[in-house]
């Protein structure tokens, strides 16, 4: 993570004598779509009033505003038809980050395992060791052969694996960074029942769970509520453009809930009341107004159109194979050798910049991650910068 940090920073392109400006980044994990407008409208009338500006400089209490938590399960029963969430089920945090760690934290002595796909999202490592010094073990979920996304095809393998090794935690992302996959409900509810006969925790990293490429259609377990053994981490910073207003929140048992709260209060105190008030009453208004839907299926349709034109570019130029997104920002291609040596060549020699893939997992040793999110409406430059990097792949 801190070396996609380094990569995002204009100033490390000007130690190697690039212009920032003749920089094409394929580096970005971020969206690049507008707000929508009644969330800006939401935040001009807090700030135009005196006394809701003053109550968002206040405290919320540890886990949220009851009121954000009220709209959150409403956001979820109205877009994905959850019935089975309340909001004493609801944990409010900073983002997903400072969650996922707060939640290892909880769940997790030292000496347990934790069981991540091979690739998942590279910050996954550094947070579980962060938080407990857990084991970690992993699970390859792509074929580095035929470059295919199979863990659809190994649901009994992934389940022996899980009764064998018995991790205290597993976790999902759906669809996943890097490769923008959807995992199917087969494999997700196989990985339920085994992880439910071994007393552990099926975690989902929802951060994408909001652009999804097939017209709105979703596997089932997208509208699964908490269980004992089941709980979800959710964000708004992907879909409602708030990557700096950060917000996020967990879904889970009550027990588990009560179990962050203790610890929040030690991490962060409570989220930011301001962000907080934005969203309840950005989604009160969106979902009565019926205008939530249509603006997620919106935003979905632009990063699949980014997503068609970076593989076609790719086919174009590359002649390589690459994982055809499902949802979110990315995908990966074989580039044949080291992914990190690949990524400082070609950002010396070409001016374009990838993300290595070794810090998702081994089976990216040799890939890069391409990340279309930043140049959702820039073609032009998604199909420029494929091009620059084509030569060094023959």
């Amino acid at each position: 993570m801190r070396q996609i940090m380094m990569y995002a920073n204009p100033t490390y392109f000007k130690t190697l004598g690039l212009n920032p400006e003749n920089v094409i980044s394929f580096a970005g994990g971020w969206v690049n779509h507008k707000a929508p407008a009644e969330l800006q409208k939401a935040y001009r009338d807090i700030a135009g009033d005196d006394e809701l500006m003053h109550a968002s400089g206040g405290y919320s209490a540890t886990l949220g505003r009851l009121g954000c938590k009220e709209a959150l399960v409403e956001y979820e029963k109205n877009i994905y038809g959850v019935t089975n969430l309340e909001s004493n089920q609801i944990a409010i945090g900073a983002n997903s980050t400072q969650l996922l760690f707060d939640l290892m934290f909880v769940l997790l002595d030292p000496g347990d395992k934790v069981l991540l796909p091979d690739p998942s999202y590279c910050n996954y490592p550094s947070q579980i060791i962060a938080a407990t010094n857990a084991g970690i073990i992993r699970f390859p979920i792509i074929d580095v052969d035929t470059w295919e996304f199979n863990a659809g095809q190994h649901i009994k393998e992934f389940v022996d694996y899980i009764q064998k090794e018995k991790p205290k935690v597993v976790i999902l992302a759906s669809p996943d960074n890097p490769t923008s996959q959807i995992l199917q409900h087969e494999f997700v509810k196989a990985a339920h029942e085994a992880v439910k006969s071994i007393g552990s925790f099926l975690v989902i990293d929802f951060a994408y769970k909001d652009i999804v490429f097939n017209d709105g259609e979703t596997p089932e377990y997208f509208s699964w509520g908490p269980t004992d053994n089941f709980l979800s981490v959710h964000s708004n910073s992907k879909w409602s453009r708030s990557l700096g207003r950060r917000l996020g929140w967990v879904e889970a048992s009550e027990e588990i809930v009560q179990a962050l709260d203790s610890v929040q209060s030690s991490t962060i105190l409570c989220p930011d009341t301001l962000h907080q008030m934005a969203l309840e009453r950005y989604l009160g208004e969106a979902i009565k107004n019926n205008t939530l839907r249509p603006y997620l299926k919106n935003v979905s349709n632009d990063y699949k159109k980014a997503a068609q034109c970076l593989v076609e570019a790719i086919k174009k130029y590359m002649n390589v194979k690459c994982f055809i997104p499902q949802g979110g920002l990315y995908t990966c291609i074989n580039v044949g050798m080291d992914g990190a040596v690949f990524v400082e060549k070609v950002l010396k020699e070409a001016g374009v910049l990838f993300v290595p893939g070794w810090g998702f997992g081994k089976t990216l040793k040799n890939a890069v991650r391409i990340s279309f999110g930043p140049l959702v409406y820039d073609f032009k430059k998604i199909e420029e910068g494929i091009k620059r990097t084509s030569p060094f792949l023959k």
